[in-house]
């Protein structure tokens, strides 16, 4: 089953990747500030992240579906891509108990894990308002936990990842966005 979405992935990651230049020192996740993600994982390969705005990339958009806003994360130095998929979540809209998945990519190292399905993690929004700074642009923040292992994709291995942290910056389409 996720061995389908693994080209998806593939693609994602050096589309995100590609979005900002390894040695520039302005790359910040929100114009703004106040941009974050804060995990620990633990299990196949060990990780604490606490990425503040400065030097963290962060974008966000609907899944291709339109099922699910996608926000993913990635900081250079720690070769590390976190996408974190909340089902069900739609611009302005917050609350508790939304249904997400979650993906960690070893940028380079050619290792993926993914919860099997959105009912692994659970997530609140506390936060999902209209970035001033970004055209169509919401600053979304809360916070959540996974309740299942993150599995390996294509190998034998798994990753625990504690109640985690973030904020970043979503990109709707107009169209999308609710009145």
């Amino acid at each position: 089953m996720m061995m389908r979405h693994l080209p998806l992935l593939l693609l994602a990651s050096a589309a995100f990747a590609d979005g900002a230049a390894a040695d520039d020192p302005t790359v910040s996740c929100i114009a703004g500030g106040g941009g974050r993600l804060a995990m620990e994982i633990s299990g196949a390969f060990e990780a604490d992240i606490d990425w503040g705005n400065e030097g963290t990339i962060c974008e966000g958009g609907p899944r291709p579906e339109g099922d699910a806003l996608r926000l993913m994360f990635s900081r250079e130095e720690d070769g590390l891509l976190v996408v974190l998929g909340i089902t069900g979540l739609r611009p302005g809209v917050t609350g508790e108990g939304f249904l997400a998945n979650l993906t960690v990519v070893r940028q380079g190292l050619g290792e993926f894990y993914g919860t099997l399905g959105a009912e692994a993690c659970v997530v609140a929004v506390t936060r999902n308002d209209p970035d001033p700074a970004a055209d169509a642009a919401y600053r979304v923040s809360g916070h959540g936990r996974c309740v299942a292992s993150v599995e390996a994709i294509a190998r034998d291995a798994e990753i625990r990842v504690a109640p985690f942290e973030f904020t970043g910056l979503a990109h709707w389409a107009p169209e999308e966005e609710e009145h």
